[in-house]
């Protein structure tokens, strides 16, 4: 008796969980798809807490990458990007940022697109210490 106990908790959240993934799309917020992301983006970054714009940029993603440009500097910055829920989460490249002095760090954001628009999060640490975060700041942009 107590093995079929055990098992009815297992049955019962198994049972939620696929009725949650057939309400999705109907009640709930609608998983990301690549074409949700693929294509070019431009926009503004800001610091957390700050209104003062710090990078006007341009992404082209596609197939979990993407390449950024930014008025601001003269590299190009690649990242690679995953898709969960309503986001997608990127990391890029470490890269030298001269608003940095110069410092190796690499950019971690998390952007949630919708409709054309595309707004998130980020934070920018060091490449030799990653859990020294240098800044944090959120951006917004749009479909081009």
């Amino acid at each position: 008796m107590r093995r079929a106990l055990l098992l009815i908790p297992l049955v019962v959240a198994c049972s939620k969980a696929e009725q949650n993934q057939t309400n999705a799309g109907t009640t709930g917020t609608m998983a990301l798809t690549e074409a949700d992301i693929a294509g070019t983006w431009t926009g503004t970054s800001m610091p957390m807490g700050s209104d003062s714009i710090i990078a006007h940029w341009t992404q082209v993603c596609a197939n979990g990458a993407c390449t950024g440009t930014s008025q601001e500097m003269a590299d190009t910055i690649r990242s690679t990007y995953t898709l969960s829920g309503d986001s997608a989460a990127g990391k890029s490249e470490p890269f030298a940022d001269p608003s940095m002095g110069g410092a190796n760090v690499i950019d971690a954001w998390v952007a949630r697109p919708s409709n054309g628009k595309v707004v998130g999060t980020g934070e920018f640490v060091l490449a030799e210490k990653p859990d020294s975060v240098l800044m944090r700041y959120r951006f917004e942009g749009s479909r081009m």
